[in-house]
């Protein structure tokens, strides 16, 4: 059955047919699909079986998948935030000559606490079926009442991406999986980059961001490179924003991520291991040895960690 809605609440009129305890998996076939979207979302133009990728935000359904969800707490009293920006001002060195300078400052304001809550951090990836068709699916989830949320998440996300989507028993029959290659992250050539190599690559990653936010960012990106990074990873499709910046000779990594009030990451562990995380994973306390905050000391504990 073929389920065409923008969106369901409900799994009672697609599930009937299923037993409890049956695995089911969340599929489309490729040719039903907009090709052009399943590029978007991170795919290669190829499609080729066994790649798997963490779908770019393109609606409210993806943007959870990715990146979770924060729930004003307005039963609360409010608390002060921070939100870096960049103050520019003129220094004077006499009547007509002077010096622009710059600094990265914290500007306190009033908000309502927020509840994060995960992002399930779905993947999709190419496999096919016992006819040779190339399906796109999602892992496999158990039939039952405890998975119900998720099985519609996952329903809703293929609807808000393609349109359409199918419910299938798994079996090696009905969806054949190919190894997986991972898709997330897009290694740059190995080797110490100047900040005019990346520039243009961080520049088109941001430019749908407010240009205060951006030149923060930018700031960020700038002094951690200048610690001569001989590994840079940057985040794709769902992860577009994330960036690791490798430091062999220390064993350690930082987790980067463009969201304005984030932090940094001071990782310890393998690439090969790293790179086949989800996001939520990767953002999970258990996995970093540090936590620096986009706070005003955060260039000098960067400088503690990497000048160590």
């Amino acid at each position: 059955m073929v389920i065409t809605k923008k969106r369901i609440k409900t799994l009672t009129a697609y599930t009937k047919r299923f037993r409890q305890g049956e695995p089911l998996v969340v599929s489309v076939r490729s040719e039903l699909v907009n090709h052009q979207m399943a590029v978007d979302i991170g795919f290669s133009e190829q499609l080729t079986p066994g790649e798997s990728v963490l779908p770019e935000a393109l609606g409210k359904v993806s943007q959870f998948n990715a990146q979770g969800r924060e729930i004003l707490l307005k039963d609360q009293p409010k608390e002060t935030h921070y939100r870096q920006q960049e103050w520019v001002w003129k220094e004077y060195r006499g009547q007509y000559d002077y010096v622009e300078k710059s600094k990265i400052l914290n500007v306190p304001y009033e908000r309502y606490p927020r509840k994060t809550i995960p992002p399930p951090a779905v993947e999709l990836c190419i496999a096919s079926n016992g006819q040779g068709e190339k399906l796109i699916v999602a892992d496999s989830i158990v039939f039952l009442p405890e998975n119900e949320a998720l099985l519609i998440h996952v329903i809703n996300l293929f609807l808000e991406i393609f349109g359409q989507c199918e419910i299938l028993i798994a079996t090696s029959e009905s969806v054949i999986r190919a190894p997986l290659k991972k898709l997330n992250w897009e290694v740059l050539a190995a080797g110490k980059k100047l900040w005019n190599e990346l520039e243009p690559i961080v520049d088109k990653i941001v430019k749908k961001i407010s240009v205060g936010n951006r030149k923060v960012i930018n700031k960020r990106l700038m002094s951690i490179n200048l610690f001569g990074p001989e590994f840079i990873a940057i985040g794709r499709a769902g992860f577009t924003g994330d960036w690791f910046f490798g430091f062999p000779e220390k064993r350690l990594f930082l987790l980067e991520s463009m969201q304005i009030n984030s932090a940094t990451y001071v990782i310890e562990n393998d690439w090969g291991v790293l790179s086949g995380l989800s996001r939520a994973e990767l953002f999970e306390s258990g996995l970093h040895r540090e936590r620096i905050e986009h706070r005003d000391s955060w260039f000098n504990e960067v400088d503690e960690v990497l000048g160590a």
